[in-house]
């Protein structure tokens, strides 16, 4: 079987985070000893000229064009391009794995339509989501219904995606919900029981964008169960737009010369996993997710979570494994960081990590090799 990726998203010479979570999609097919390839476009106005990029990168080859033309038309005429200089050295795939709607899909729906060659498409998009509203446009939605229209499966990565996707009208008959991929590394874990010595740590890893994360309301749920009781601290971990902010606004609080927060600046997935193993529980306080790949790697972790219901947090959060928390709630977060001090040993770690089993490479990877076989052979 050769299947190709159509991605807008991945990683390149200039953002190496741009799309990880679709290498990783692409490297978990390759697992399962699949033939396969991804074209995307890196679009930089700085860009002298068009250039072309073909390696391999364990086992996936990656050809990216980069490129000055943006815009809608741009990128069409630069995907032809890739698609040209793809048929040319490695031939017709047998299935297109569309990643995110409407530009990469209408490339899609055109090789199906001259090619014959049938297309699946997966979505991570959070403008679906209420909360992001950037889903709207008469030809935006036109175009993305129809794409959908001659899609053999449609693959949220999370079941709070898909229902955002049919809340907006867009609508299909083979809804298949598709999880990212958590590294193998993360699953190197014999946790049984995350009570640690000393002070309880909850953890917070994120990118620092205040819009989804909320990381300042975080700060101030801190400094508020800090005058209630002093066996805690919380870490947080990363960096991004609105990370001085949040710095500051701790700093206001004297949160960590006070002994109650630190931040640890950017880390490396295994730092991270290494913060998460001495840690007691995740905290994710996000206004919208269309997964919250963190919550699955805590997960992973064995880690009992406290989070809003985005993302992948209510497929994986109940009674035994965590507490869901209201959007914007800074007093249910308080309580609710409390009682898990409280009550730490309730939470079941051999159960959280069962539950987190599916995000592996190799289960990913199956899954969806078993939903190509089905567009291939329909």
């Amino acid at each position: 079987m050769k299947v190709l990726f159509i991605t807008p998203w991945y990683p390149h010479r200039y953002d190496a985070m741009s799309g990880l979570f679709v290498r990783k999609h692409a490297q978990a097919v390759a697992r399962q000893g699949v033939d396969v390839g991804v074209l995307s476009i890196c679009s930089l106005q700085s860009i002298a000229h068009n250039e072309i990029v073909d390696e391999v990168v364990e086992g996936v080859r990656e050809v990216v064009i980069y490129t000055n033309k943006g815009g809608v038309w741009g990128e069409v005429q630069a995907m032809k391009q890739l698609w040209q200089y793809w048929h040319k050295h490695y031939g017709k795939p047998d299935v297109v794995h569309v990643n995110v709607l409407t530009k990469q899909g209408l490339l899609a729906r055109w090789l199906q339509v001259n090619y014959n060659i049938p297309y699946v498409v997966m979505e991570h998009w959070s403008g679906y989501l209420p909360e992001n509203g950037s889903y709207r446009g008469f030809v935006r939605k036109a175009l993305s219904q129809m794409i959908l229209l001659h899609a053999k499966a449609v693959m949220p990565v999370s079941s709070k995606l898909m229902n955002a996707m049919k809340q907006c009208g867009l609508r299909h008959a083979n809804w298949q919900i598709v999880p990212n991929v958590v590294d193998d590394f993360f699953y190197n874990n014999d946790t049984t029981n995350r009570v640690r010595e000393g002070k309880f740590r909850f953890i917070h890893v994120s990118c620092f964008d205040n819009k989804a994360k909320n990381t300042l309301a975080i700060v101030e749920a801190v400094e508020r169960l800090s005058k209630q009781r002093n066996d805690f601290e919380m870490v947080m971990v990363g960096t991004g737009q609105d990370i001085f902010f949040t710095r500051s606004l701790a700093d206001n609080y004297k949160l960590a010369s006070r002994g109650f927060m630190r931040f640890t600046g950017e880390q490396t997935p295994q730092e991270v996993k290494a913060w998460m193993d001495a840690s007691d529980c995740f905290v994710l306080f996000s206004n919208y997710e269309t997964a919250a790949v963190v919550l699955e790697e805590a997960a992973v972790c064995g880690m009992p979570i406290i989070s809003t219901p985005v993302g992948v947090a209510e497929e994986l959060i109940d009674e035994t494994t965590g507490i869901i928390v209201p959007v914007k709630d800074v007093n249910s977060l308080v309580e609710a960081m409390s009682a898990m001090i409280d009550n730490a040993k309730k939470y079941n770690s051999i159960k959280i990590k069962e539950l987190a089993a599916k995000y592996s490479f190799d289960r990913v990877g199956h899954q969806l090799i078993e939903i190509y076989k089905r567009a291939i052979s329909d």
